[in-house]
Order: C-alpha cells, then sequence, then structure tokens
C-alpha cells in the first residue's frame, strides 16, 4: 500500500481567489496543502497543488454539522497547520477548545474577530485612539433619522456584517435614508443591537494596508491602491497596485498595535491624495482577495504565517528579510472584469467593454495562470453556477449579512 500523504496544511473556502493564491504560494514552497470546502467546483479544487479535496456543510446553513465535518477532517488529514480563510474564521475561532491540540490554527482571538468583524465596534475602536472615520449617525430608532439627517448629505448604510460590498447603501437626504435603514432591518432582520451604521459618504481612493501580526508584534506589511471594482458600492477590486502609503500605514499600525493584533489583517481606507488625508474604513480579518498581489510582489503572507507558527516568529522576519519586494506592481482578477464588461456592454459603454475585456495592463493575474490553467475553469464553473441558481454574480446567503 502506498504511504499515507501528510499534510503539512489544511486551507478551507477553497473556492475563492484568496485561498487559491494562499494555495500556489504554500504549495511552490513543496507542502502538501489539502483544500476543504462545501462543493467540488472552485479554484483550489481544480489546482495540481491541492494534494486532497474534503468535503465539509457549509457554517452558514449548519454551524454544528460545519464544526464536527471540520474535527473529522482534521482526525483525518492530521495537518500540522490549519487556516481557516474566509467568514468561517470566527467559528473556528470561537470553539479552538474543541479541535486537535497538535493543529497550529495562527487566527486572531474570538475577542479580537468580533471587535474587527462587527463595523459598528471597529469605528468605535478607531474613534477611541484618535483615527480619523467618517461621521457617524448615532440612533435609536429608524424615525429619529428623519430629524437628523441633512437633506444635501449623502449617507452610507452599512450592515455590522458583510463583505464583498454586500449590505452596503447609499442614501441621500432624510427620507431616502430612513426608507433604506428601514428596508434593511426588515430584509435582515436585525435586532436593535445589530441596526446598521449610518455615517457620511466620504470621498476618495480605496486603499488598504495589509498586516501579519504574530502576540502583537508586526511581521510584515504590504499596501496596495485599487484602480477597479466589480461593483459600483465598492467592495472587491478586479485591478490594484502595489503603492506605498507612509500616513496610511502609520494609521493601520497603530489601531492593530493598539489591538494587540494576532494573525492576518487588512484594514482598509479611503485615501484623498490632494488632501493627503486617510479614513478608516473597516478591518478585514482574514485572507483578503487581493491577496496574490501582495504574494507575487513578495510579501508572502500565507508562508510567512506558516513560519510563524511552526518555526517562530525570528524565522519569519529573517525569511522576509532576504525577500526581494516589486515596485511597482499590478495584478489583476481577470474573470472579475469579464464581470464588468458585460455589465458594461448592457449599458452601451463599449469602450469601457474593451478596456475591461482586453488583456494587459497588468503585471499578474488573480486566475490566469499557464502552469495551472484548470483554476480558472473552476472559477468559471463556480461563479457560472451560482448566476444559474441566484441570478446573481455576488449573491447573498442566508446568514451572511446582518
Amino acid at each position: 500500500m502506498p504511504a499515507k500523504t501528510k499534510f503539512d496544511c489544511l486551507l478551507t473556502y477553497g473556492w475563492v481567489r484568496s485561498t487559491y493564491a494562499a494555495l500556489v504560494n504554500l504549495g511552490q514552497k513543496g507542502l502538501n496543502v489539502a483544500i476543504g470546502d462545501c462543493t467540488r467546483i472552485g479554484m483550489s479544487q481544480f489546482s495540481r497543488y491541492s494534494k486532497k479535496v474534503f468535503k465539509y456543510t457549509s457554517f452558514l446553513a449548519d454551524k454544528s454539522r460545519f464544526l464536527n465535518n471540520i474535527c473529522d477532517i482534521l482526525d483525518t488529514a492530521k495537518p500540522t497547520l490549519y487556516l481557516p480563510s474566509h467568514d468561517e474564521t470566527e467559528l473556528i475561532s470561537e470553539h479552538l477548545h474543541i479541535f486537535p491540540s497538535q493543529t497550529l490554527i495562527p487566527i486572531p482571538s474570538i475577542k479580537l474577530l468580533q471587535i474587527a468583524n462587527n463595523k459598528s465596534e471597529s469605528q468605535e475602536f478607531a474613534d477611541k485612539i484618535g483615527l480619523p472615520t467618517a461621521t457617524r449617525i448615532n440612533y435609536e430608532l429608524p424615525e429619529q433619522l428623519l430629524d437628523l439627517i441633512d437633506a444635501s448629505r449623502k449617507m452610507v448604510i452599512r450592515t455590522l456584517k458583510g463583505n464583498s460590498a454586500k449590505g452596503v447603501y447609499y442614501a441621500s437626504g432624510p427620507e431616502h435614508v430612513y426608507q433604506t435603514v428601514k428596508s434593511v432591518i426588515e430584509n435582515y432582520q436585525c435586532t436593535k443591537e445589530r441596526y446598521p451604521v449610518v455615517q457620511e459618504y466620504v470621498c476618495g481612493e480605496g486603499w488598504g494596508v495589509s498586516c501579519l501580526y504574530w502576540e502583537g508584534k508586526r511581521i510584515a506589511h504590504f499596501t496596495h491602491r485599487r484602480l477597479r471594482e466589480k461593483t459600483a458600492t465598492g467592495g472587491t477590486s478586479t485591478l490594484r497596485e502595489h503603492q506605498p502609503n507612509p500616513l496610511l500605514e502609520n494609521m493601520a499600525f497603530q489601531l492593530l498595535d493598539k489591538l494587540g493584533w494576532h494573525g492576518l489583517a487588512m484594514v482598509e481606507f479611503k485615501y484623498d491624495p490632494i488632501e493627503n488625508k486617510g479614513y478608516f474604513i473597516e478591518i478585514n480579518p482574514r485572507l483578503w482577495g487581493s491577496i496574490h498581489l501582495a504574494i507575487s510582489a513578495g510579501v508572502e503572507f500565507p508562508y510567512l504565517i506558516y513560519l510563524c507558527a511552526t518555526k517562530g516568529p525570528e524565522s519569519a522576519l529573517s525569511y522576509f528579510s532576504k525577500c526581494k519586494i516589486r515596485f511597482p506592481w499590478r495584478s489583476r482578477w481577470y474573470l472579475g472584469d469579464c464581470i464588468i464588461a458585460a455589465n458594461k456592454i448592457l449599458h452601451l459603454k463599449f469602450q469601457d467593454f474593451a478596456t475591461c475585456l482586453l488583456p494587459g495592463n497588468t503585471d499578474t493575474y488573480d486566475d490566469l495562470c499557464l502552469s495551472d490553467p484548470l483554476p480558472f475553469l473552476g472559477e468559471i464553473l463556480y461563479y457560472g453556477t451560482n448566476f444559474i441558481r441566484h441570478r446573481s454574480t455576488n449573491p447573498i446567503q442566508d446568514g451572511m449579512i446582518g
């Protein structure tokens, strides 16, 4: 009988680009990586770097069964390290005590994740330490907004939990804001303590400062500017570039230092280049969608966190000190641009359609790789299946928003 494969890592939520980027980074280091997901279709599932695919029940559908499935997978695969990569991270952190003690799970504590994943709490923390944020409207009942909003002010309404621009709405004037908030509360059955955040719209560019911390100590960071986004309300970028920004970096460091952060996080900002002023938006406390840009530019976050967990933070710092960081450097999510292009053609914007559809204008792609071509097919099948099922390229599942 052939010897049983020893898995160095397990990654969950395998269909998505961020997990695929981590898989490739770890696989190229010679590590045996297993993938978990609630579907057999996806990017990592189709990759040559994936040594095995485990199927589990979606945590959105049944949290208890999901946790039992993960325990079974860890007992079977016996990975040295397990890295949750998406919204399942908070649930895993909350139940760390049920998992095998020999498996390293390098994620933030449940206390940190609850702050980061709650847009109201993270903004309150940023306000407390003096970071600039968009002005928030405090209210107890939606009806109060009719008297609190100026007629000319454009506002952003954001559910406390959400991702990829899901749960983000824009409204101008008191009546529009009130009706939007009321609709969000009804649609997502928000209890009073989970009413959406209402804050003033801030103009500027979208930026992200990504960091790896180990027990409060910063190991590595990477900064990027968004050049194109999949949805009009922001969120997932399809084209972005590596560009240092000392102002935003210092703001991100101050925030994560004060939190005593542990693990990966991307701190998102709006930035006004004319005034050189930044505004804190939110913390993304997991693998982020544009992580391929950082990895391909030389900041290998997945491998660095593997080194921190298995050999210690000094080993990661030593490795990182020898890395060549590419700058300027751009990455592009091609399928995301194809989705934008389809929308442009529907609105007869032919020049924009060509810009989004034609290859080029980048150094690397999130999802196109000649040495590992099948994940692009897996990505197309995943999005295509969801479009047929939900009539949307960005569907909202029960429990995802609220």
